[in-house]
């Protein structure tokens, strides 16, 4: 894969990008720009598509790789258990296949502690991270979320809808007008399967990101965590603090008037901030 700049905008579907191939399952990733490799890792329930607004603003100054997680977006759906562990030794896998020594990581959610995870183990793989309000299901999440993780989550295969999924993303951020019915339905539409409602269920009930937390310490690198002042899914107040008291090189940066996912609602500020701590270790507190 060639570090060549791209000056196309980001355009999503089935048909750009590549296809990777990693242990005989296809993965979709959409790469460009030229630089320091940068990878950008959604989490549960997500895809590369929520790059859009900032893949192109990155390219600007790094090689960047967005990689739809194995189970969600365009790549395959194997039948695994689709916990931390997994997830983290695929990104190593695409690492190696893509024949990257090194790269900083963005990560979401979920997807940051597939990250974290991955800086524990696999330390020499990774410079710095931006991990944006990572962890998992809380009780302030809705609660289709919440039942998804409480055993009885199959029966959301019959519940999940494209309305469910409105409602949910309305209900994570700050600027409702960020979000067009084009966003939903794109979001919608790779999970619209029995088999891509099954990975998200997996994922779910799968998820623990307690041994993750407890193996911070380990981790040298130098890690930004960012927070929207208004995420009513993971409160900065309840959450930060514990990945910000157990990381050697931690620092949080908030960004005012966002949600769970500050990326989509102020991508340029986002983009800004993440530039300046991937290439100088260093960002103001709060923007």
């Amino acid at each position: 894969m060639s570090q060549t700049p791209n000056r196309k905008k980001f355009n999503y579907s089935e048909h750009t990008g590549e296809y990777v191939e990693i242990q005989g399952l296809r993965v979709h990733v959409t790469a460009g720009g030229s630089g320091d490799p940068l990878l950008l890792i959604h989490g549960i329930g997500q895809s590369s598509y929520t790059w859009r607004r900032n893949f192109d603003l990155l390219c600007e100054h790094f090689f960047v790789v967005a990689v739809d997680m194995i189970g969600y977006g365009y790549s395959d759906r194997p039948s695994l258990t689709y916990t931390i562990e997994e997830n983290s030794e695929f990104l190593l896998a695409l690492l190696n296949v893509l024949r990257i020594r090194k790269t900083h990581i963005v990560a979401m959610g979920s997807g940051a502690c597939y990250a974290l995870d991955l800086m524990i183990h696999y330390p020499d793989r990774v410079d710095r991270a931006v991990c944006i309000a990572p962890g998992g299901i809380t009780e302030q999440m809705p609660l289709t979320l919440r039942t998804m993780a409480s055993g009885v989550g199959r029966a959301m295969n019959v519940l999940f809808s494209e309305r469910t999924v409105r409602r949910l993303l309305h209900s994570c951020m700050f600027d409702q007008t960020c979000l067009t019915s084009k966003d939903i339905a794109e979001v919608y539409k790779t999970l619209d399967s029995r088999e891509a409602k099954e990975v998200l269920i997996r994922s779910v009930q799968s998820f623990d990101e307690s041994e993750v937390v407890s193996r911070l310490r380990m981790m040298p690198h130098e890690v930004l965590y960012l927070w929207g002042l208004e995420d009513r899914w993971r409160p900065v107040t309840e959450c930060s603090e514990v990945y910000l008291a157990a990381t050697q090189n931690g620092t949080l940066c908030t960004m005012r008037n966002c949600g769970h996912m500050p990326h989509e609602e102020k991508p340029e500020r986002f983009c800004s901030i993440v530039h300046d701590f991937l290439l100088t270790g260093s960002v103001s507190s709060e923007s």
